[in-house]
C-alpha cells in the first residue's frame, strides 16, 4: 500500500486572521523523510479525494475524512464520518476537538504531530487519484502511529534493557555486560526502531539518556557487579548530556560500575577524547571505543587518548579463522599495539566456535557475541550453565 501526500494548489492566501506558524508534521508510510504541511487556511480538509486540502493516497484514509479548523484564533479537528476514525492523542474524536501545539492526530495509518513554530517546508507532491474504496482497518492501525506510541515510550519510560555478555578468553567468566534497549511497544522493539522514530522527532538525545537511566536502574535492581558497558548518540555533548546523566545515575545508583561507548566514527580528535577521558575519570568511569576497525580506524591517533577498551567491530571478526597473510597481519600488529598502550582488546560478533577459537588464538582478551549468548534481561541467571555450552 502506498500513501502520498499532496497540498491543493488552489487554496487561497491565509487571510490576516488565521495564525501562521502552524504545522502537521509525521512521516508517511514507506517513506523516510519528515512531511511537515501547512495550516493557514480558516478550514483545511483531510481526505483521499484530490480536492482535499491535504490529500492522503491510503486505501485507509476516507475521502472526506476530518477537517482542521480555526475557531476564535484556536485550532479544532473533527472527524468527518470516516470508516477507520479520527483521534487526537489515541482518543477518537466524536465531536470538535481543540488541538494544541504537540498533540498527535492520528488518521486511519497516518499520524501527524502538531507543531506551533515557523513551516520550514511545503510539501508537493505528484497529482493523486480518487480511491474508490475505503478499507476497513480501524483494528490493526495503531500500530502505524510511531510517533504517538514514541510518545508514550519516553513519557512513561517502557525501556526495557537487555544485556549481552562481555567473556574473558582465559577465565570463560562473564566481565562485563552490554546494555542494548528493548520495548514490548509495537514498532519499537529494538533500538533501531527506537532512534529512528527518535529522528523524526529530534529526541535522540533524550532517548539516549533514558537507555542509559534504565540500563543502571535494572542492574542496580538485579545486582550485577560487573561493568555496564552504556552506549552514546553522536548528537549528545559530554558537558551538556552525557556527563550530567552519567553523574545523576551514579547519584542514585552508587554501585554499578559504568564503561561509556563511543563509536570510533563520532571521535572528533585525540584532544578531545583525552578532555573526555579526563572527565570521566573523575567521576571513576572507563571508557571503550566501539566498532573499531567500521569506520576511519586511527589507532596510532587514538593512542594519544588510549580508552580502558577497544571493541573491535565484526567486519574484522568475521571468518577469521579464514583470514588471508595481511589480514592476520594487520589484525595482530592492531591487537598488540593495544596491548602495549594498556588497552583491553575486545572481539565482537563472535558467531561461531571457529572465529571464537581464531579470535583467541589471535591474542584478544575479551569477546562478545551471539556465540555466547543472545541479550537477555538477566544474562547472568544459569551462568554456569552458559559458561559450559561455550567452554567445552
Amino acid at each position: 500500500m502506498s500513501v502520498h501526500t499532496t497540498v491543493n494548489q488552489n487554496r487561497k492566501s491565509p487571510p490576516l486572521a488565521i495564525p501562521v506558524g502552524w504545522t502537521l508534521i509525521g512521516r508517511l508510510p514507506f517513506e523516510d523523510s519528515l512531511a511537515e504541511l501547512p495550516v493557514d487556511q480558516p478550514a483545511i480538509l483531510i481526505g483521499r479525494r484530490s480536492d482535499s486540502d491535504v490529500c492522503l493516497k491510503s486505501k485507509r484514509v476516507s475521502g472526506r475524512h476530518a477537517e482542521l479548523l480555526f475557531i476564535g484564533g484556536h485550532l479544532f479537528i473533527r472527524d468527518l464520518d470516516s470508516t477507520n476514525g479520527t483521534f487526537l492523542n489515541r482518543k477518537r474524536v466524536t465531536q470538535p476537538m481543540p488541538v494544541v501545539s504537540g498533540d498527535h492526530i492520528e488518521l486511519a495509518d497516518v499520524e501527524f504531530r502538531v507543531q506551533y513554530s515557523q513551516p520550514k517546508v511545503k510539501i508537493e507532491g505528484d497529482s493523486l487519484f480518487d480511491l474508490k474504496k475505503t478499507i476497513s482497518d480501524v483494528n490493526t492501525i495503531d500500530a502505524d502511529w510511531i510517533l504517538s506510541q514514541f510518545d508514550d515510550l519516553i513519557f512513561q519510560q517502557r525501556v526495557t534493557p537487555h544485556f549481552q555478555a562481555i567473556i574473558n578468553f582465559h577465565t570463560k567468566s562473564i566481565v562485563g555486560l552490554e546494555a542494548l534497549a528493548r520495548s514490548e511497544m509495537v514498532g519499537l522493539e529494538n533500538p533501531g526502531k527506537m532512534f529512528q522514530a527518535a529522528e523524526l522527532v529530534n529526541q535522540e538525545v533524550e532517548l539516549s539518556v533514558l537507555c542509559r537511566a534504565k540500563a543502571i536502574e535494572f542492574a542496580d535492581r538485579l545486582q550485577f557487579q560487573v561493568p555496564i558497558f552504556l552506549n552514546t548518540h553522536p548528537h549528545e555533548r559530554m558537558a551538556e548530556e552525557i556527563l550530567p546523566s552519567i553523574k545523576s545515575v551514579q547519584h542514585r545508583f552508587p554501585g554499578v560500575p559504568i564503561v561509556i561507548e563511543f563509536h570510533e566514527k563520532t571521535i572528533q580528535s585525540a584532544a578531545t577524547m583525552l578532555e573526555y577521558k579526563d572527565m570521566l575519570s573523575e567521576i571513576d568511569v572507563k571508557i571503550a571505543y566501539d566498532d573499531f576497525g567500521a569506520g576511519q580506524s586511527r589507532l596510532l591517533e587514538l593512542m594519544k587518548a588510549p580508552p580502558d577498551y577497544l571493541k573491535f567491530d565484526r567486519c574484522l571478526i568475521r571468518d577469521l579463522h579464514e583470514a588471508t597473510p595481511y589480514h592476520s597481519r594487520m589484525l595482530r600488529s592492531l591487537i598488540d599495539t593495544a596491548h602495549d598502550a594498556g588497552i583491553a582488546t575486545l572481539a565482537e560478533g563472535i558467531e561461531t566456535q571457529d572465529e571464537a577459537d581464531a579470535c583467541q588464538d589471535f591474542g584478544f582478551q575479551l569477546a562478545q557475541g551471539y556465540y555466547y549468548g543472545y541479550p537477555k534481561a538477566n544474562p547472568l541467571l544459569n551462568q554456569e550453565e552458559s559458561m559450559l555450552e561455550f567452554s567445552t
